[in-house]
């Protein structure tokens, strides 16, 4: 059956039985994925999944049934264990549904551009390969190159009037090698989205992951101690992923982010503006709505220091006595989700930040940073890459590097912001940013 037949049918259904409050949150995914290596495509895999949640409120609690098979069979064993969950749920915070008349935004998402239709994908990852080993004798082995397309439609329906859809498609694509000198063995990978001409010339994708691979060559250790840091542009980015979780008021409510009393208050340094932006033009989470099918709107979270507000799902907005930010999470979860999030660009380019820097250390990667991380307290020890900093230019390749700190004091410890922002896929954003000294250990 399908998905549009399958949830008017739910919706009657549920109104038949006299259910005055119920939510249908529907879902699609496609995906491709391609991954070549030794002169072959080696795998080749595709999905296609759908998923259906059907929630029901009894009081102020919300219950949940997921499925994906959608059989006009199912519909009353859905009805029955949602109804049964929400009965079974005992919330001290009341839940809410969304179904207020309000104009939404149109937006421009980030997508691949139309010389992507016409790509041949197996022959561009071959070509990648070749290109890598072709860019330098020391490329020890092009590991593997890959590409994953997707397309997404997602919809909520419910009996409150509310009605929304939404389409997306994407596809990014990579590689990842190791280069080898005098025995070492470094590895580096690239990866482009598809959105810009120069994503579709392997020459030049292969020549920045090699290029990468090839600098961290002849690495010297450093004693361990506070240095200076200046964190890459995308490297930031993908920090700013592990400290999302502080500005959502679930983190507050639960207690794993310490800013419940912050609000107009200086938690960064002045130089400090935090957005969520869901309505940024060509954003890789650039939307209209949320998971709760509440309006989008651009979030200022932290202007020039100060903390303007937290990030709000319906639940949490009428527990904190504000109105919602829209960074809702559909479907069973009801929790505080994210957009495109991001540091605003500051006025100094890389090259002047590291000439205010003088001496320090570059941070280009952060790894393992799923582990040594306390979202209760903030402090943080995480493995890292990077190059010396010395008289404001990028010197020598560091060995293995362990970073500590506190993200608290990380946000007001911030000197200097780039005018370089680089967004991620995951939809952090951030241009350099150089810090006051923290902690290194050097392996």
């Amino acid at each position: 059956m399908q998905a549009q037949e399958f949830i008017e049918k739910l919706y009657q259904a549920s109104l038949a039985q006299g259910i005055k409050q119920f939510q249908i949150d529907y879902s699609q995914n496609e995906k491709l994925s391609l991954k070549a290596m030794d002169g072959k495509v080696e795998k080749r895999s595709f999905n296609n999944t759908q998923h259906l949640d059907f929630s029901v409120k009894e009081d102020k609690n919300i219950g949940s049934f997921s499925c994906g098979e959608l059989e006009e069979k199912n519909i009353p064993l859905i009805i029955k264990e949602a109804k049964e969950n929400a009965l079974l749920m005992n919330n001290e915070e009341e839940n809410f549904f969304f179904g207020e008349k309000r104009k939404y935004p149109v937006v421009k998402r980030n997508t691949p551009i139309k010389e992507y239709e016409a790509l041949d994908k197996e022959q561009f990852l071959l070509d990648l390969e070749k290109a890598a080993y072709a860019q330098d004798k020391r490329v020890k082995k092009v590991i593997f190159c890959f590409m994953d397309e997707g397309k997404y439609q997602g919809a909520i329906r419910n009996s409150l009037g509310l009605d929304v859809n939404e389409r997306i498609a994407w596809a990014y694509g990579g590689i990842y090698l190791s280069v080898e000198e005098n025995g070492i063995i470094k590895t580096a990978s690239e990866f482009v989205t598809f959105d810009k001409e120069e994503d579709y010339n392997p020459e030049f994708i292969a020549q920045k992951a090699v290029e990468k691979a090839l600098k961290k060559l002849n690495p010297i250790s450093i004693p361990s101690g506070k240095y200076k840091i200046v964190f890459e542009n995308d490297c930031f980015a993908e920090f700013l992923q592990k400290m999302q979780h502080l500005f959502a008021a679930s983190s507050v409510g639960e207690k794993q982010s310490k800013l419940r009393d912050k609000l107009m208050q200086k938690v960064a340094a002045d130089s400090v503006t935090l957005f969520d932006n869901p309505l940024l033009e060509n954003g890789y989470r650039t939307r209209a709505f949320d998971g709760e099918g509440y309006p989008s709107q651009t979030n200022v979270i932290i202007k020039n220091g100060v903390l303007q507000t937290l990030l709000h799902n319906l639940r949490t907005a009428h527990k904190f006595g504000v109105e919602p930010t829209g960074n809702g999470i559909g479907s069973g979860s009801r929790g505080v989700s994210f957009s495109n999030f991001y540091i605003e660009n500051g006025n100094l380019s890389n090259d002047e930040i590291l000439q205010q820097t003088k001496d320090g250390i570059y941070i280009t990667n952060l790894i393992g940073t799923n582990g040594g991380y306390s979202r209760v307290s903030g402090d943080f020890s995480f493995g890292a890459e990077g190059f010396l900093i010395k008289n404001g230019k990028i010197d020598n390749a560091l060995n293995p590097l362990t970073i500590s700190g506190n993200v608290y004091e990380l946000w007001q410890d911030i000197e200097l912001i780039g005018n370089d922002i680089k967004f991620i896929p995951n939809g952090c954003g951030s241009p350099t940013i150089a810090v006051k000294p923290m902690q290194i250990s050097c392996n």
